[in-house]
């Protein structure tokens, strides 16, 4: 009877230490991990760091690079900085606000259709003009939007054109159209291993007035015309060749006395 209870005993020891162990390995919970954090992609786009106007030249400083999360940009229409085309002389093709993302479809670019319209004002006409010598281009590149003055050679007594500078005592140069703007700039392709690119063509595309085509045209037609930049060049300017003969005859007769 005695060996009984002690078997019994022994064996609701051993059972009640198993069913502990069973409980704290089994009933704990797992530790609970952090959920990561996974940062979304970002995109730039380019917004508006002001309101502008319709024909407006579109500077790099109109707008700013902003960074949005590409989920909200996949949603937003909008288009990515990179993919924004904007060209030397470019214009805005429509009024737009502060803080308006920017898009190819409000940029006109030089040789889109509406850009000679968007470029040129109401009393004004694109001329076509043909830079007979490349040198101011390379020296002082001009650009869409940049402002030029025509000077105008010609003699009181003939025909340059059809004379020469024969008669260097009645010529004169003067400036005849001022502040004209230039639109666009069409650089002729040089030839590869040639020295000099002399036959090289280079044009302009301006704004001018009709009765400003009418002068240049006739000016055209009796002396030689030439391209300066507007802030080299003061529009009443007017200088005649006797004045400089008469100088340069003058020194010469002080150097005869002299000697």
């Amino acid at each position: 009877m005695n060996r009984n209870i002690i078997f019994l005993l022994v064996a609701v020891t051993i059972f009640s230490t198993l069913y502990y162990l069973q409980d704290q390995l089994f009933s704990s919970e797992p530790e609970t991990q952090a959920p990561q954090i996974v940062e979304e992609k970002k995109v730039q786009i380019l917004v508006l760091s002001s309101d502008k106007q319709k024909s407006q030249l579109i500077d790099k400083k109109d707008f700013e690079v902003v960074e949005i999360n590409e989920s909200t940009f996949n949603e937003s229409g909008d288009e990515r900085r990179e993919d924004i085309i904007i060209r030397p002389g470019a214009r805005y093709r429509e009024n737009l606000l502060n803080g308006q993302p920017l898009k190819n479809s409000h940029i006109s670019n030089v040789g889109d259709s509406d850009f000679l319209l968007l470029s040129i004002h109401q009393d004004e006409v694109p001329y076509y003009y043909e830079v007979k010598s490349s040198g101011i281009l390379e020296s002082v590149p001009l650009q869409p939007g940049d402002l030029v003055s025509f000077v105008s050679t010609t003699s009181s007594e003939s025909n340059l054109l059809q004379t020469g500078y024969q008669d260097v005592g009645n010529l004169t140069s003067k400036v005849i159209i001022s502040n004209a703007r230039i639109i666009q700039v069409i650089k002729g392709d040089l030839i590869e291993g040639k020295e000099a690119n002399d036959d090289i063509k280079h044009s302009l595309v301006i704004a001018l007035k009709v009765q400003d085509v009418l002068r240049l045209e006739m000016a055209q037609k009796i002396g030689d015309v030439s391209i300066i930049p507007s802030g080299l060049v003061n529009r009443y300017l007017s200088i005649r060749s006797s004045d400089i003969l008469e100088h340069q005859f003058g020194i010469r007769e002080l150097r005869g006395k002299e000697q």
